[in-house]
């Protein structure tokens, strides 16, 4: 097995090499983009302009923070600095999900294209046709795990803290590495529908083996939560679990529309074929 994949690797190497290359290209352009300039309004006759220029001290991943934390964070919570680095490595982990997520299109396109010479025309264009939806779902995930989920976690948080009487301070890479992991895992939790629609229009599972073993989807729904929650709480391990699974059930109804499309395919080449 292992001799295999090295074969199928050291074989597809360039192909490989190439769609790496150009992926780290459009991650290092957003990168890059976020760490060195500030967008800033300018005022020229009376009209105001969104302007960039460089300021790598309070760039766009600082002021994404800083909005982040104005929408989170409860009032009166303060991020502080423990370490030195802990502002710097704030700012850059910033970034990166930033330019993360900006690249996930590029990203599931060129998978795709590296994947297409080994599907038939039909599940190319299948292929094709879930691109986008699948960018869209994964911004979406990000969108409800940092606008709607995050603060209520936060807040919840905090009104533990202050029932046992701490004060409500939060270091500031303890507060990036929390939030832009569920940020990420919302994101890609909510793939699940474009996933199940692709392997049942494949004819790969059917939406029936979907829907027998939800009890399953449900348990790996929590081991999800449990691998991605920070601090690994139950309570976490559940907000993370319940999109998840009501996700799954959304996507047996789509695999069921594919799995007719794929019987319809099948027919007709069939019909053709006599």
């Amino acid at each position: 097995m292992e001799n295999e994949l090295l074969e199928y690797l050291v074989k597809y190497s360039d192909e490989i090499r190439y769609r790496v290359i150009r992926i780290l290209i459009v991650f290092s352009f957003f990168f890059l983009l976020f760490v060195v300039f500030k967008v800033q309004y300018i005022t020229i006759f009376g009209y105001h302009f969104l302007f960039i220029y460089p300021n790598p001290y309070d760039n766009i991943g600082a002021q994404a923070l800083f909005l982040l934390k104005a929408h989170i964070l409860p009032p009166g919570t303060q991020l502080i600095i423990i370490k030195p680095v802990d502002g710097v490595m704030a700012d850059f982990y910033t970034c990166m999900a930033l330019s993360l997520i900006l690249s996930m299109p590029v990203i599931i396109y060129h998978v795709s294209k590296f994947i297409a010479p080994a599907l038939k025309n039909e599940e190319m264009a299948l292929l094709k046709s879930i691109i986008i939806p699948a960018s869209l779902l994964f911004f979406a995930g990000s969108f409800v795990g940092v606008y709607f989920i995050s603060p209520e976690l936060f807040r919840i948080f905090t009104s533990f803290d202050i029932g046992l009487g701490a004060s409500a301070t939060l270091s500031v890479s303890g507060f990036i590495s929390f939030l832009f992991m569920y940020i990420i895992a919302f994101g890609l939790s909510f793939e699940i529908p474009v996933f199940m629609t692709g392997l049942s229009r494949f004819g790969i599972v059917t939406a029936d083996t979907w829907r027998n073993n939800w009890r399953y989807a449900v348990i790996g729904a929590l081991i999800y939560g449990m691998i991605f929650s920070p601090g690994v709480t139950g309570f976490t391990m559940v907000i993370i679990a319940l999109p998840m699974i009501a996700l799954y059930f959304g996507g047996i109804y789509f695999a069921r529309r594919a799995e007719r499309a794929f019987n319809e395919s099948e027919k007709a080449s069939e019909s053709t074929e006599q």
